[in-house]
């Protein structure tokens, strides 16, 4: 019989210990690879959060729906992603989006301001005109340039009208208000000299019953705004959005899916706005 000595026995065993414990470590090793590959694959189907404005009809209205939320969530879908909205107003839109409460905030404009705040992607979801507006006779400001310092002028609080407008606003006795009802009266009421609406949403509010009795005068064009979705430059994964809403949009754009869907949005915006025949 082979006889083994101890000193070859506790060495087979140290050399058992030391494969079991390198197996084990590779085990472990190549687990925690797997999880870090495939992490990124199960976040980016997370839903992406969006804080939508309440305030903006017909792109944006007080449940969070109009043209921006079937471009946005279209988009998503072409890209594998759903989207979840959180209903308030823009400017609690933008703090949720810088603090990264939310993964982003729709309707901002492409100016200097929002391009350092925010991660912006590069194909615009649509363009907003915007014009001057005023109670009784229309003043011809081709641009915001030409209002006199001192002017008072009403906007809501928190919205773009445009690199230019920045540049001048602080000239302005600006008055900031939180709705476009409120911003209607002010104007109606003379406490402010001119007002800058963006001209759809104006019209959208001005074909509601409560405001048709009202008869604004429109200057002239003060800003055509691209449109976009800002993502949050606090969240790790905004990068990776703003690429799959580009993507989703181009793929819309290809398919015909974009153009279907904006004119059925003009349809029922011009069906909105206009009023109701008197037999």
């Amino acid at each position: 019989m082979l006889k083994i000595s101890a000193e070859a026995s506790e060495a087979v065993v140290k050399r058992w210990c030391m494969l079991w414990s390198g197996l084990v470590a590779f085990t472990l090793s190549f687990g925690a690879a797997a999880q870090i590959t495939t992490a990124p694959a199960e976040q980016a189907k997370l839903p992406v959060r969006i804080a939508a404005e309440d305030n903006w009809p017909p792109f944006s209205d007080e449940k969070g729906k109009g043209l921006s939320s079937s471009l946005v969530s279209a988009a998503f879908a072409r890209s594998g992603y759903s989207i979840e909205t959180v209903v308030v107003p823009y400017a609690r839109a933008l703090h949720y989006t810088t603090q990264g409460k939310t993964d982003a905030c729709w309707n901002v404009t492409r100016q200097a301001n929002t391009e350092r705040d925010y991660l912006l992607h590069q194909q615009p979801l649509f363009q907003a005109p915007s014009s001057f507006y005023f109670r009784q006779i229309a003043k011809n400001y081709r641009s915001v340039a030409e209002i006199p310092d001192g002017a008072v002028v009403g906007v809501i609080r928190g919205y773009e009208y445009g690199d230019l407008f920045e540049q001048h606003k602080k000239r302005f006795q600006l008055v900031e208000v939180s709705t476009h009802p409120q911003l209607i009266a002010l104007l109606q009421h003379d406490k402010i000299e001119l007002a800058i609406f963006f001209d759809d949403v104006l019209d959208y509010f001005l074909a509601q019953p409560a405001f048709r009795h009202i008869n604004l005068q429109k200057g002239q064009l003060n800003h055509v705004s691209d449109i976009y979705v800002a993502f949050s430059r606090a969240t790790p994964r905004s990068e990776v959005l703003a690429k799959a809403l580009d993507d989703g949009l181009i793929e819309l754009q290809r398919s015909g899916d974009y153009q279907r869907i904006l004119r059925k949005f003009k349809q029922s915006h011009r069906a909105s706005t206009t009023p109701p025949t008197v037999d």
